[in-house]
């Protein structure tokens, strides 16, 4: 019995003793012959300082500028009695006709005014002259005033000036060069006062919206150049800065969204296309090592050291941030190590087999010990 707990403890020294400040649970170094290595295709890497770069990749997609979307109303109410865009996605230029409404607001307006007008034109003699003029004036300034405030064209009241006829109707042109995006007018609607009749957007300038997650938010700034490319033009691609960063994260997504700006004279980008935005951030120089040679247990992160000779070694280490194909090394290896990073699951196979069976020499000798 001396001598069986005298072989266990020389081979427990030689085989765990020897690398116990390295040892992994679980885990045993392993020696691999040279035939078994080039059989495995087993590569490596040098651990070494490196300049990391962290990409991050995320989806964007089109949409309108909110600064240029013009919603058109009528300050007055009144019924739809011509329709000129009758469509949504039609372009109007800036001055094209929508429509026109019939209102008996704006007709009594009118004849209120050309009442006035008259009156301030016509001779009056007599005690009470001058206050009857005044009162004409004041009827036809505060007349002038509403329409105005309806936004009644300049051109329409010198119409009205110089033809002494009221408009049954009047004629509503788009303020803006757009894309008729939102249609809520049709022959005989009834328009209220306020209501969006068209949406139209210029399109002439978009966003592009990317969707940053939380993890992420801290890496991007304003001002930071991102590689934006659609997916209806693949081999297209621009560089664009940040021009907004959202302050409200997505709550059920976990993001906040950055915005992009963009010419688009020629209407090539369409809102609600997809493309791909690709922000690059210099992370500074570290220790790193491939992301190929970690093996990830979920319990903890292990690589396998090169030492020579067929010799590999398991280590337990501790990364931090991922850089394209490089994490950041915190503690585990050093520099100048070699790191596996190919065919490490074979060796890890390996490894934990050599690492069960010192486990089972381990107990064996502290049962014989009970003895």
């Amino acid at each position: 019995m001396f001598y069986k707990q005298l072989i266990l403890i020389i081979f427990l020294f030689f085989n765990i003793f020897a690398h116990a400040s390295d040892k992994v649970p679980g885990y045993a170094p392993v020696e691999i012959s040279p035939e078994r290595l080039q059989l495995y295709g087993v590569t490596s890497q040098i651990v070494e300082m490196r300049n990391l770069t962290k990409t991050i990749r995320t989806v964007g997609i089109v949409t309108v500028d909110e600064r240029r979307i013009s919603n058109i109303q009528t300050k007055f109410n009144g019924w739809i009695e011509k329709l000129y865009v009758n469509f949504t996605n039609e372009y109007v230029k800036k001055g094209d006709p929508l429509f026109k409404v019939y209102s008996p607001e704006l007709l009594s307006t009118q004849e209120e005014y050309l009442l006035a007008l008259k009156g301030t034109q016509r001779k009056i003699e007599g005690r009470f002259s001058e206050e009857l003029h005044k009162s004409d004036l004041d009827l036809l300034v505060a007349a002038k005033k509403r329409l105005e405030l309806w936004d009644v064209p300049l051109g329409e009241i010198k119409r009205l000036e110089r033809t002494l006829e009221a408009s049954k109707t009047l004629l509503i042109r788009s303020p803006v060069a757009g894309v008729v995006t939102h249609l809520n007018a049709f022959l005989g609607k009834d328009v209220k006062a306020g209501m969006n009749i068209y949406v139209i957007a210029d399109l002439s300038k978009i966003w592009i919206l990317g969707d940053i997650y939380e993890q992420d938010i801290d890496l991007v700034d304003l001002g930071q150049k991102a590689i934006l490319t659609i997916t209806s033009f693949p081999a297209q691609y621009v560089k664009k800065e940040i021009t907004f960063i959202d302050y409200v994260l997505d709550e059920s997504a976990r993001t906040v969204k950055v915005r992009f700006e963009s010419d688009n004279f020629d209407f090539k980008l369409k809102p609600g296309m997809y493309g791909t935005v690709e922000i690059k951030k210099n992370m500074g120089r570290s220790l790193a090592i491939p992301e190929e040679a970690v093996i990830n247990t979920g319990v903890r992160k292990i690589v396998f050291v090169d030492k020579g000779h067929g010799y590999f070694e398991p280590r337990d280490v501790q990364i931090g941030f991922k850089a394209d194909q490089y994490y950041q090394v915190i503690s585990g290896v050093s520099a100048k190590e070699r790191v596996i990073t190919s065919a490490q699951f074979l060796i890890d196979s390996e490894s934990r087999l050599k690492g069960t069976e010192d486990e089972n020499v381990e107990m064996l000798i502290e049962e014989d010990s009970q003895w």
